[in-house]
Formats: structure tokens, sequence, C-alpha cells
């Protein structure tokens, strides 16, 4: 039946009372969206240790699928028959950016987790980022430590040697660094626990980032433009196989041409900021240009939204 008719149709009325109301399910506390693009050998690894160290109940689970040919869509398929699990299937591959905004998008925990399908979590992961994200009503975004990454969260040399002993190491990790927050000026997208207030607030990632990185540099640096600060979880340790996204490509060339994308964008915005306080204190430097509104500049650096 068409929808236009179906919203005219009433249903009886019932002699007996209403009967008992089906209670609302509650929106999950976290949205964990996984990208994988031809990765399935480590997307079902991701997928076990999430089952295996995350309490039930607390978070939903988003699969986006980037056009994977490597037999993954069947095992995903069937993976949708999970309470818990939504899978987006894309017909071209919509890169890191593309990918996680339209996890996001359908997302409805009161926190987004962006997590690479080649990681590998332990015990007690969530809960630790959720305690330092909610440690601080200024933290905006939170992030782990690992073993492949950049800057303060990479551990040189972490003391296990296999897969197998992971857990244990990330159990010990955990205890020895029991509630301690790093405050960071930027974190590595493979894993980002990022507030719904901050999506509401910012938008998505910026699409015109491609392959090659630095949109969550630049997420990260929206996100403090707008007030919220980041931090790294201390306690918690994700092992990270790392650049399995970028099998069979040129990535140095695709990261210098992103990096060069962020540092045109940021400049910009820079020299419009100058200009608005040139006109703010009635000495232009530049007569030709008109100052743009503070609201344009934040519209202009955040990107693309969501409507």
């Amino acid at each position: 039946m068409p929808e236009t008719l179906m919203a005219s149709v009433k249903p009886p009325r019932r002699n007996k009372g209403p009967g008992p109301r089906k209670a609302k399910s509650s929106p999950p506390l976290v949205s964990i969206v996984v990208l994988c693009h031809n990765d399935w050998a480590y997307l079902k690894r991701c997928l076990a240790s999430i089952s295996r160290h995350t309490k039930p109940g607390s978070h939903e689970i988003i699969i986006v699928d980037n056009a994977s040919t490597d037999g993954a869509r069947p095992h995903l398929r069937r993976l949708r028959a999970r309470k818990n699990v939504k899978v987006i299937f894309n017909d071209q591959n919509r890169y890191f950016a593309g990918g996680n905004n339209d996890g996001i998008l359908i997302s409805r925990g009161r926190y987004v987790l962006l997590l690479n399908a080649d990681v590998v979590v332990g015990p007690g992961w969530l809960e630790r980022l959720l305690r330092c994200a909610e440690s601080d009503p200024a933290v905006g975004i939170v992030a782990p430590c690992t073993n492949h990454a950049a800057g303060i969260q990479l551990v040189k040399k972490p003391g296990y040697s296999s897969l197998r002993s992971f857990p244990a190491f990330a159990d010990r990790w955990a205890k020895c660094f029991d509630g301690q927050v790093v405050p960071a000026h930027r974190l590595i997208g493979f894993c980002l626990l990022i507030k719904r207030e901050v999506v509401d607030t910012i938008g998505v990632l910026d699409e015109r980032f491609g392959p090659g990185g630095y949109e969550d540099y630049d997420y990260c640096m929206r996100a403090r433009q707008a007030g919220y600060s980041l931090a790294v979880a201390k306690d918690v340790f994700i092992h990270h196989f790392g650049g399995k996204g970028y099998v069979g490509v040129d990535y140095d060339r695709l990261r210098l041409f992103n990096r060069e994308l962020l540092a045109r964008k940021w400049s910009d915005f820079i020299i419009m900021a100058l200009d608005d306080l040139d006109d703010y204190f009635k000495k232009p430097l530049m007569n030709n240009l008109t100052p743009n509104p503070a609201s344009r500049l934040l519209a202009k650096a955040a990107g693309p939204r969501s409507s």
C-alpha cells in the first residue's frame, strides 16, 4: 500500500483497552563506526576483539564498506542479523572522510567512535575512553595510545610480542597508567571517541580530503577552534596494524597532496581572520579585501556539514 494511503488508515479501536505498550529502545551510549575496504581479514579480528572486550548493550556497531572486492560482503550481510550491528554498502570507495560520515549520519549514540578495521582492542578499552571523555566537560575528543601512530600516542617497542599476549599487556598497561589523561593538540584518526555535541557543533569530516590523511588533523583543529580540548587516555592501549587501507597506492604522494590542502585551508582562514581584526581596529592592511563575519569564517573552516 502506498505510504500516503497507509498514513490515512487508522487501526480499529479495541474494547479491552490499549494493552501493554512496547518500550522504546534507548539510544546506545556509543556508536562505533568501523570503516573497511578490502580488509576483511583485519575487520573480523577487530570485531571479535570488540565482542570480547566490550560491555554488551553499551554500544552499536556501524560497519561502512567502501566498495570492497575481497569477498567481505557476504560476511557483512550475515553480520546485519545481529541486533546491534548496522552495515552500509557503498558502491564506490568514499575513503576515510566520506565513509565515516556515512556512519556518523545514521549513528544514534551520545558518543561517536571512529575505529579503523585494522585494530585490536583490549580489556576495558571503551569504559576507560569514556571515563577520560567525562573527566572534563571541555574535552571533546579522546584517543588511546598505540604501537603504530604519530606524536604522543605512539609507544615504541611495547611490551608484547604477539596478539595472543596483547590482552594481558593491555590490562597491565591500563593498571599502570590508571586514570591518567594527557592533553593533546592533535589526535590520530585510527580511534577517535567524539562527543555528540562536538558533531552537532562543527559537523562531520571534511570530504575534500580524499585518500592520504589529514582529515583527522583538520577535525581536531576545528574542534579546538570551537572551544573543545583534546585528550589521550593514557591507560588505553590499542594494537594498530597500520597502513592497511593504502595497499597498492602511492601513499606518500597522496599524503603530500592532503598536507598541502590542509595548509591552504587553514592559511586562508588565518588571513581572513587577520583581515577581520584589521577591520575591528580600523587599521586595514589590505583595503581591497572585505573582512568576513566570524560566523562565516567558522563555516568556511568547518567544510561540508550534514543537512
